[in-house]
């Protein structure tokens, strides 16, 4: 796939990188601590924290101009840093990675074990996050999944045309 196909990409930040050598993808990177106890209703501060990572991603998606995403990349972080920060605790690390292809969010706790499927059932607040997550990125013709030997949590959703 060429980035000419993509004209809501802003293809001038990965062009810039690959003139100087560079590798042709952005990342970045947010590590925070957490404060609740793993299992506690979120904590003031861990709450707000997950709402500034769904504010950094939608910013740096913006910035390289992939406003289509913003919705959908909000939700999945969203789900995705409550679930490390409610299930995980010690640290918590998102990274979104952009390449010419996708963009791959990941979420790193320093928890142990590993995320159980449920069923929550019609009248639970919660349990579904991983399930959301999954749905989102099928939506999109992405996909996600969880590394145990990491502890990552990741979802890919593909940069082409012929996603929603």
């Amino acid at each position: 796939m060429s980035i000419a196909a993509l004209p809501l990409f802003n293809a001038r930040a990965l062009d810039a990188m690959s003139r100087t050598g560079r590798r042709t993808d952005d990342l970045m990177e947010c590590t925070f601590p957490v404060e609740g106890a793993v299992g506690e209703p979120l904590a003031d501060v861990d709450a707000r924290r997950v709402s500034h990572m769904r504010r950094i991603v939608v910013a740096r998606l913006r910035y390289l101009g992939l406003v289509f995403l913003l919705d959908v990349a909000e939700q999945i972080v969203s789900e995705l840093v409550t679930n490390a920060v409610k299930h995980g605790g010690g640290e918590v690390t998102l990274s979104m990675r952009v390449t010419r292809a996708a963009v791959r969010l990941m979420v790193r706790d320093s928890g142990s074990g590993q995320p159980q499927p449920i069923d929550p059932g019609p009248e639970a607040e919660g349990g579904r996050g991983l399930l959301i997550v999954h749905l989102l990125a099928d939506e999109r013709g992405g996909e996600s999944g969880f590394d145990p030997k990491t502890r990552t949590a990741w979802c890919s959703l593909p940069l082409s045309q012929d996603c929603p």
